[in-house]
């Protein structure tokens, strides 16, 4: 056998039974934060190195408006969430990067109860009907932030803290009506031009800061 795929195929297998000697902790975490409340399982290889994934979700209403039209927005979070851990102290601070299986979405509806500017020109109730716009986002996005995981100290419980940033690219709205005048082209065209003015309007939510705070059980 030749003498250096050998040595490789050795290394390997030290690795793989050094990362497994350390293989000492494992923890459930129950969160809560700006991504909504969330579900984690943890396990950390040695003092430096963690792998996490979690399951997030949640929801609220709120009122705003855009381009002058009222509405009513509906933001939902669901994720399922990736990430490595590397404390450069082997203490609490820890650097984190990961991939989130983005759901996120924001949808909104208006309902006029008097004459409203669409596009460019305006138009009654009758004619305009409702308004609902869905906005989806990256399916896969990154995130990457810093944190302090205090259970590591600890035997059984603990708590940990995170900051962070989600790229979840540009967001997509798509905007219709039901109205009267649903078949008009000039109605359509200025459709489309308040569906530009809302994407351009939920530009805020490309990038998403964060904060989470866990409540973290060892096993």
């Amino acid at each position: 056998m030749n003498r250096v795929p050998s040595l490789l195929v050795a290394a390997a297998c030290g690795v793989l039974a050094s990362v497994s000697a350390h293989a000492e902790k494992h923890d459930v975490a129950a969160k809560i934060g700006a991504l909504g409340l969330g579900v984690e399982y943890g396990r950390a290889f040695g003092d430096r190195l963690a792998l996490r994934v979690g399951l997030n979700g949640g929801g609220f209403g709120f009122d705003a408006e855009e381009s002058g039209i009222a509405y009513d927005f509906d933001l939902s979070w669901d994720s399922l969430s990736a990430a490595v851990d590397f404390h450069p102290r082997a203490k609490a601070l820890r650097v984190t990067a990961g991939l989130l299986r983005n759901g996120n979405g924001l949808d909104a509806v208006s309902r006029a109860t008097s004459n409203v500017e669409v596009g460019s020109r305006v138009y009654t109730p009758d004619e305009v009907g409702t308004l609902r716009a869905e906005t989806s986002f990256r399916s896969i996005a990154p995130f990457a932030g810093i944190g302090w995981d205090w259970s590591r100290s600890n035997r059984f419980f603990g708590v940990s803290f995170d900051l962070g940033v989600l790229d979840q690219g540009s967001p997509k709205v798509s905007l219709t009506a039901d109205g009267g005048l649903v078949a008009d082209p000039q109605f359509a065209d200025d459709v489309a031009a308040e569906q530009a003015e809302l994407n351009g309007s939920l530009k805020d939510f490309e990038l998403v800061p964060y904060a989470t705070l866990g409540f973290v059980f060892h096993f």
